[in-house]
């Protein structure tokens, strides 16, 4: 597996999906042994100036700003001495920005996208979310966000083959490219759930927030629902952050609590009386809702963080799109009877590691049977 992510030390979305699929191809009966190679060994410090740095070396590559963002000579050789000098029966890239890595890589050898986002559209979200004071360089964002566009599609014809996350992005692509094999499997988890049991509320209601402030999806859904939801709640409320913070959310407001990153996820749980995920972007999916649904707690989100992912109706999350309507709940009774609830045994089921073991094992093996053909 040559990685976006290092599974093994980062705590993100893409890394916890990663972590889910290798645990589920290690099951039996496919029982897999998984080399994986993170393209950087430890997260980028100073991530920002390295994200410059790939828009202007876009000005002269053949790849798009986040493509270049993991492409370097040191990481193609990396990929080139392991694949050449391994006896592989499966290639996976995980996560679209590697997809530069198929030119590299021997034909002999069947290979899978991991697509965790569709990433022009979620790249063409972010520039819609600027503010007028990156105007002047918007139309160069786009220009690059349209090369995206034409690497990713192009690059899944190469792979052939594609792991989606949300059944809306597999839709979306295979209509644009033709020839793409596909499964979607959803973010799984192997651990046991919560074992948090439906609890009454003190006095102060403790909502949670989970995600890393660094990455904007995160940074929109919370400004909105600071700036547009929480001025307008007067019941007692208590907002807690958890992940890697940043600055400028506060406004000042002692309600807001920044509790950094958890080593243990089971005191997340246990510690918050219901999860808000306020999603605004396209191209993506909310990794953060899965887990909690999965973990049984309520949750209180926006219609988009749904999008693509197996939930039905269930009475422990609950969708609304205004901020009006986020406020009127939060105001009323409501919100304590909805921290009384846990979600469904079904609703927990859809992310669990064994109920989509058969369908990812059947398609790898359906990848590789048709790569045996393959001559070197």
């Amino acid at each position: 597996m040559l990685s976006i992510v290092n599974p093994s030390v980062e705590r993100n979305g893409a890394s916890t999906v990663t972590r889910g699929l290798l645990k589920a191809l290690a099951l039996p009966p496919f029982r897999s042994q998984i080399d994986c190679l993170p393209m950087r060994d430890t997260p980028v410090r100073w991530r920002r100036t390295a994200q410059v740095r790939s828009l202007l070396a876009g000005l002269i590559s053949d790849l798009p700003a986040k493509a270049a963002f993991y492409y370097s000579k040191g990481s193609r050789e990396k990929v080139v001495d392991r694949a050449h000098s391994h006896r592989y029966d499966l290639i996976v890239v995980n996560g679209s920005d590697l997809l530069w890595v198929a030119k590299f890589l021997p034909r002999s050898i069947p290979r899978i996208l991991v697509a965790h986002n569709i990433e022009h559209l979620l790249f063409d979200a972010q520039i819609r979310h600027l503010s007028h004071a990156y105007g002047p360089i918007k139309s160069f964002l786009r220009a690059d966000c349209d090369r995206l566009r034409k690497f990713e599609l192009e690059g899944m014809r190469e792979i052939e083959n594609v792991i989606f996350l949300s059944t809306e992005e597999e839709n979306y692509a295979r209509s644009l490219s033709e020839g793409v094999q596909s499964v979607t499997i959803p973010p799984v988890f192997d651990y046991q759930p919560a074992t948090r049991q439906a609890k009454i509320p003190g006095p102060v209601l403790d909502v949670g927030f989970i995600g890393n402030l660094g990455w904007w999806p995160n940074q929109v859904a919370l400004r909105w629902f600071v700036d547009r939801v929480l001025p307008e709640v007067k019941s007692p409320l208590r907002l807690n952050l958890f992940g890697r913070t940043a600055g400028g959310f506060d406004r000042g407001d002692a309600r807001i609590v920044h509790c950094g990153v958890v080593d243990d996820i089971e005191q997340i749980w246990q510690r918050c009386d219901f999860f808000i995920c306020p999603a605004f972007s396209t191209g993506g999916i909310c990794v953060k809702l899965a887990e909690a649904a999965y973990n049984g707690m309520p949750v209180l989100a926006t219609s988009q963080a749904a999008r693509g992912l197996p939930i039905e109706e269930d009475p422990a999350l609950v969708f609304l799109d205004e901020p009006q309507q986020w406020a009127q709940l939060l105001n009323s009774a409501d919100a304590r009877r909805l921290a009384g609830l846990r979600t469904s045994e079904r609703t927990r089921g859809q992310f669990e590691i064994g109920t989509h073991k058969d369908a990812l094992h059947q398609f790898v093996n359906r990848v590789i049977s048709a790569g045996s053909t393959l001559q070197p």
